[in-house]
């Protein structure tokens, strides 16, 4: 198994919250907000610490199963296009 373990900061905790806004979730996953899809992935990744660990592997399949996407490596970087190709504003709901 291998596990991914990325600091969490609250400057990345907060990128995460603008580039994964309601708009993006509602379009490309099955949540309606990034808060829907913690709290449902919550039992492979503990999103309250201060270093984010995960099994790559079972992340990515919850990612294909509750998302357009692959990967969380592709739905991150997905949403930090959209974000950023459009001014670093959030769609309208």
């Amino acid at each position: 198994m291998a596990f991914v373990y990325v600091d969490y900061p609250q400057d990345f905790r907060e990128l995460l919250e603008k580039i994964l806004n309601p708009a993006f979730m509602q379009e490309f996953t099955r949540f309606q907000s990034f808060e829907g899809f913690r709290y449902s992935s919550a039992v492979f990744v503990n999103w309250e610490g201060e270093q984010l660990v995960y099994n790559e592997e079972v992340f990515d399949n919850f990612v294909k199963e509750s998302t357009r996407f692959s990967s969380w490596d592709e739905m991150v970087r997905t949403a930090t296009d959209r974000y950023f190709q459009s001014g670093g504003q959030a769609p309208k709901q």
